[in-house]
Parts: C-alpha cells; sequence; structure tokens
C-alpha cells in the first residue's frame, strides 16, 4: 500500500526521519521459502532484512528493482474473467485514507498474522486493506473450480490461526 511520505526512526540516531516514496506491505518468505532480503540496512528508509510482517519500507526496498505492477479494482466480471490472475478484482475499493489507515494499523498493532504464501500472503494484506476483505485471486483461480473450493474450504479452517 503506497503511502507517499512517512516517518520513521533511524536506529543510529534514535530520531525520527521523514522518507519519500513510503509503502507498507507484508513482507515474507519467498518462492523458495527463505526470508526476503535486502542490503543490511537500507540508507533511505532503515528497513533491515530480518524484519518480517508488515513492514514500513521505502519504494526501492519494496520493488528490489523488479516491475511494480498496478492491481485494478471494480473492474467488470468481463474483464477479471479475462485478466492474467492477481491482477485485479471486481470488489469495489475503500477510499485511499481508510486504505491507508488500515495499514497503519495492521503495521502499529502487527496483528495481521504470520505470512503464509497459501493463506495469508502480501495479497491478502493489500486486498484487506483496500476491500476490507482479505482474498488471494492469484491462488484462487489458478486452480479451477475444483481448487477454488478446496481452497476456500482449507482457507475457513485455518482463518483463525491468521486472522484475528
Amino acid at each position: 500500500i503506497y503511502v507517499g511520505k512517512a516517518k520513521v526512526k533511524n536506529p543510529r540516531t534514535g530520531k525520527e526521519e521523514r522518507i519519500e516514496n513510503a509503502v507498507i506491505h507484508l513482507l515474507g518468505l519467498d518462492k523458495n521459502g527463505k526470508a526476503k532480503t535486502y542490503q543490511p540496512q537500507c540508507p533511505k528508509c532503515f528497513h533491515e532484512s530480518h524484519e518480517l510482517g508488515v513492514v514500513l519500507t521505502c519504494l526501492d526496498c519494496f520493488h528490489e528493482g523488479n516491475t511494480i505492477h498496478r492491481y485494478e479494482y471494480e473492474v467488470s466480471l468481463l474483464s477479471f474473467t479475462f485478466k492474467s490472475s492477481g491482477s485485479c478484482s471486481t470488489s469495489t475499493s475503500s477510499e485511499p485514507d481508510v486504505v491507508i489507515k488500515r495499514a497503519y494499523s495492521f503495521l502499529h498493532k502487527k496483528n495481521f498474522g504470520e505470512y503464509s504464501f497459501l493463506f495469508n500472503n502480501c495479497e491478502h494484506f493489500a486486498t484487506k486493506c483496500k476491500t476490507g476483505t482479505a482474498q488471494c485471486n492469484q491462488i484462487l483461480f489458478r486452480t479451477g473450480v475444483p481448487g477454488a473450493i478446496a481452497y476456500n474450504v482449507a482457507r475457513g479452517f485455518t482463518k483463525g490461526l491468521f486472522w484475528s
């Protein structure tokens, strides 16, 4: 969730510093099951590579040189059907101030839960902030109708483990 300007604590000086292009996101494991690593400490946002969970970083740390794609909300069902999974949703997005407030709440309360590739990943975090409901279309729609049913049943059983 792009939040623009933000304040972060500089661990070297103990003072709050303002950063530009701040992003709040769920940082978990990479596709090999290892913690994502940045440089030892980012000179822009002071993020350290061992920090996992909901974090506030600069945009450079967020995308680590990868391409950033814009996720679209409120697309038609027809568009949703033909777009690549994980790129859009038919759900309505909340107003930006509500979205940012939700993201900061998860950041400060540290209550979004443990990262899980299937049930609590970065797309779940972003959609929870944007719409109030955590969902992951990448996981859900790559498996067809039987996979979607199994996913929702399994998510129902594990929901208490990840969300309060």
